[in-house]
């Protein structure tokens, strides 16, 4: 019997009641009915991908629709790119940009409400963004729309960003709660209080301002995904990490103005507790400010228990900084088996070329400062136009600091003129005393109000261009508990400064 052609009329009879009309631009019906497969292509709810077009609501159509189910993929199908506003990701939802789709952001601010990002997500349970395709912040015309609108000029030319308009994004200068419709420039993914976060295999470029910002979030892994962001764009900080415990971030390259991942506990979420656990492995690092760092700790707790391993920095204003400014304690944090290459930067940008900073200053004059205490560093190679710089304060020294088997190299290799150390941002200490870019004689270690400190089998050498400004090998202020165990270096100009400088 042959069994062959009545398989074959199935199929056809299948297919037959299963496709749907097309509209006369040659767009399908969308579909209203639940995905049998999971699978939910965005073409089927109306999205037309051709660049032009709005998408939001198509998008947000076929999310919605997933979320409704229980969860599943909501795919941008690849060849095409979706212009959107805010999409607002569910619980179990994998939204997938399949290889050669781009999602990209609407240039209008008012497009991204209250959510203040292109993808979105709060209180969400099981949430990821995968996919070989394109995340696209559409940086320069949002900023130009912003600019039309609020502060006129070019954003396209060299130094132009008014102060007033810099500082002015979603969520920050409000409170969480607040849902009002305000001008500034969107992040390209905000996620809030969600569990079991994964972001994976994307590319992210051209954010307006912060790329990658989960806050209160906990298991969040994000693993090998790219962000390549312009260098002449502020705020674009590549992965924020707020008030988030148990994370992985994993494989990932980063190419960006601003800070590369940071670690934060910013004031207007600070319920969501400090931000620990977090391990950041096997990333390459480009940045004209930090590459990877910890900073405002503005909440109690604070941030502990954290490790960076096996990262490679290059072309970077700083490599490695913990910057404390506020109450939040800073702890137990680990720098292990990095490479780090920096130079300076022009002005505006933080940092002045040291590929180690940490300091622990007042922000304001009555901020109380929290700790920044049991910090190692352990296997590191350094190259840069700076040394090592660690500045604590009298009220508040930083405490129990280890240097092992790290080798710094200092020597110039820009054009951009140096002999400064950078305290940005600062405050006004009590006694009236300006804390922010100061001329100095640059050491290999500028160490002041340490408690504790140990350089053990640590090397300072100097390259080959020296400025006048290089001095000592290593410069001690208010330094307690000091091990050099099997440290060497001489200064830049031997007999024309001192090797060691203690005060």
């Amino acid at each position: 019997m042959n069994t062959t052609m009545p398989f074959l009329l199935g199929i056809l009879t299948l297919a037959a009641l299963t496709t749907r009309a097309a509209d006369p631009s040659g767009q399908r019906e969308p579909l209203t009915a639940a995905s049998p497969s999971g699978v939910y292509n965005v073409l089927d709810y109306g999205a037309r991908g051709d660049g032009v077009a709005d998408d939001t609501a198509a998008i947000q159509k076929a999310v919605d629709a997933c979320t409704a189910q229980g969860g599943g993929q909501v795919v941008l199908p690849g060849g095409k790119t979706f212009l959107s506003g805010a999409v607002t990701l569910g619980s179990g939802v994998d939204f997938h940009l399949a290889r050669g789709a781009v999602l990209k952001g609407s240039a209008r601010w008012q497009d991204y409400g209250p959510a203040g990002a292109l993808l979105f997500a709060k209180d969400a349970t099981g949430v990821s963004i995968s996919g070989d395709g394109v995340l696209d912040g559409n940086d320069k015309a949002v900023w130009q729309k912003l600019a039309d609108e609020q502060a006129g000029g070019d954003v396209n030319k060299p130094g132009w960003w008014p102060q007033s308009f810099c500082g002015v994004w979603w969520p920050f200068g409000r409170s969480a709660a607040d849902k009002t419709l305000a001008a500034g420039r969107p992040m390209v993914i905000i996620l809030i209080g969600c569990q079991q976060v994964r972001i994976r295999d994307i590319t992210i470029r051209n954010a307006p301002s912060w790329t990658v910002h989960p806050t209160g979030c906990e298991d969040v892994v994000i693993d090998s995904i790219s962000i390549l962001n312009d260098w002449n764009v502020a705020n674009n900080d590549g992965i924020d990490l707020d008030h988030c415990r148990n994370v992985r971030v994993a494989n990932c390259h980063i190419d960006t103005a601003d800070d590369g991942i940071v670690l934060k506990n910013t004031p207007n979420f600070a319920s969501y507790g400090r931000s620990e656990n977090i391990t950041v492995t096997g990333c390459t690092i480009a940045s004209r400010s930090c590459a990877l760092k910890l900073d405002e700790a503005y909440a109690p707790p604070g941030i502990r228990n954290v490790v960076f391993d096996a990262c490679v920095i290059h072309r970077s204003n700083r490599g490695l900084c913990i910057q404390s400014r506020d109450a939040g304690d800073i702890e137990n944090v680990l720098f292990a088996n990095i490479t780090i290459e920096t130079q300076l930067q022009p002005g505006k940008w933080w940092g002045a070329g040291e590929p180690i900073h940490i300091s622990n200053l007042p922000r304001n004059p009555d901020t109380k400062l929290g700790h920044v205490r049991q910090i190692r560093f352990s296997n590191i190679l350094c190259q840069g136009e700076n040394g090592v710089y660690l500045r604590g304060c009298e009220a508040q020294p930083i405490e129990d600091v280890v240097f092992d088997n790290v080798r710094v190299e200092v020597g110039k290799t820009s054009d951009q003129p140096g002999g400064f150390y950078d305290d940005r941002p600062n405050g006004i200490l009590p006694g009236g005393v300006f804390n922010g870019i100061y001329t100095n004689t640059i050491a290999g270690f500028h160490c002041g109000f340490v408690s504790g400190l140990t350089l053990r089998n640590t090397q300072l050498i100097w390259g080959e261009r020296l400025e006048n400004y290089y001095g000592p090998a290593l410069a001690c202020q208010h330094v307690e508990g000091l091990q050099l165990q099997d440290f060497t270096g001489k200064a830049a100009r031997p007999g024309k400064a001192p090797d060691q400088i203690m005060e």
